[in-house]
């Protein structure tokens, strides 16, 4: 095989305790590009990652790393790297220590190690704290040590447990745009498990959202926001008016399923709204005032409460009143039951 797959799982299946976990996962990730495992608690996005891992034995299925099929391979020979959100660093050891801890237990010469643990150092922006302790560092900083620590043996696959979601939005924004650079940089393959949307949205090249053990979808970001493939899917990712199909008015009426249209797409209705255009006329039920955004909580009749985005300096309508919205007709989407 010329250019396998950096990671390919088949019709994985993982039962714990008599129930269920993983229900034929079937996944497929070309080299250098990152896949994120996103869904709620409980959904199996971590037990796929450890048993992708090798930590959490299949009961039916296979995994291929690099065309290599270690379905029954320990961890250890794998050739993976693991980052956790906890960073399990070693506090007795410095950063640099800590970085090359893994090439040392490999036996690699030390000229060898110490070139890329400086190597390292530079990537992540540490050499500057290359001798203190974990317990000096900030969480961001600490991160950034697991992740070279993960990455210095140069893994096939890096795989990542909610790695950011423990770091404050002020260091966890700026530290994920930093590692996705450096891992277009290194064309590093990975597989991220996360929980946060616009975490997904903004480093994975595909997002695989998993419910009940299962993979609903797996898009590009791109396609995952403009054409969820089901109403669970576009639920789940909240990003989305969803209308019943059934209680729509004539040239949108169908005897099942719904329309979905994204967040932005609706507005209030104008003069120039074209004909084409689905228009609701709403009730205004709450206003909520935010920092980015008003947003303002209306209902049509027959259909669930719909939120409407206005702008900062748009006026704002008054709870009880009435409003004219519309959809493009070129934005809403049916979804079958």
């Amino acid at each position: 095989m010329a250019n396998p797959s950096a990671l390919v799982v088949h019709q994985a299946h993982l039962a714990l305790g008599g129930r269920p976990i993983l229900q034929g996962i079937t996944l497929d990730l070309p080299p250098g590009q990152v896949l994120a495992l996103l869904g709620g608690s409980g959904c199996g996005k971590t037990t796929l990652l450890r048993a992708i891992a090798g930590l959490q034995p299949l009961d039916g299925g296979t995994v291929l790393l690099s065309g290599r099929d270690v379905s029954h391979t320990p961890t250890p020979e794998r050739g993976v790297g693991v980052v956790f959100q906890s960073y399990a660093l070693f506090p007795n050891l410095s950063v640099a220590d800590n970085i090359g801890f893994g090439l040392q237990a490999r036996r690699e010469p030390a000229a060898q190690q110490q070139a890329r643990v400086a190597e390292l150092l530079q990537l992540v922006g540490l050499a500057e704290h290359a001798a203190k302790r974990p317990a000096q560092l900030s969480g961001g900083q600490r991160q950034r040590v697991a992740l070279a620590r993960a990455l210095a043996p140069r893994p096939s696959l890096l795989l990542l447990d909610e790695p950011f979601s423990a770091l404050d939005e002020n260091f966890r924004v700026p530290l994920r745009r930093s590692f996705r650079q450096l891992q277009q940089a290194l064309g590093q393959s990975c597989v991220l498990v996360t929980h946060d949307r616009d975490e997904a949205y903004e480093l994975a090249d595909q997002v695989a959202v998993m419910m009940d053990g299962r993979i609903e979808q797996c898009s590009p970001p791109e396609q995952l926001w403009q054409r969820p493939r089901s109403r669970r899917v576009a639920e789940f990712l909240g990003a989305f008016h969803t209308l019943d199909a059934r209680t729509a008015p004539g040239p949108w009426r169908r005897d099942s399923g719904c329309w979905i249209a994204p967040l932005a797409a609706l507005q209030p209705a104008q003069a120039d709204t074209p004909a084409t255009a689905w228009t609701l006329a709403t009730q205004v039920l709450a206003v909520h005032p935010g920092l980015l955004y008003t947003s303002v909580l209306v209902q049509a009749h027959g259909q669930a409460p719909l939120t409407l985005c206005l702008p900062p300096g748009a006026s704002r309508p008054a709870a009880g009143s009435a409003l004219a919205l519309a959809l493009p007709a070129e934005a809403l989407c049916w979804l079958p039951d």
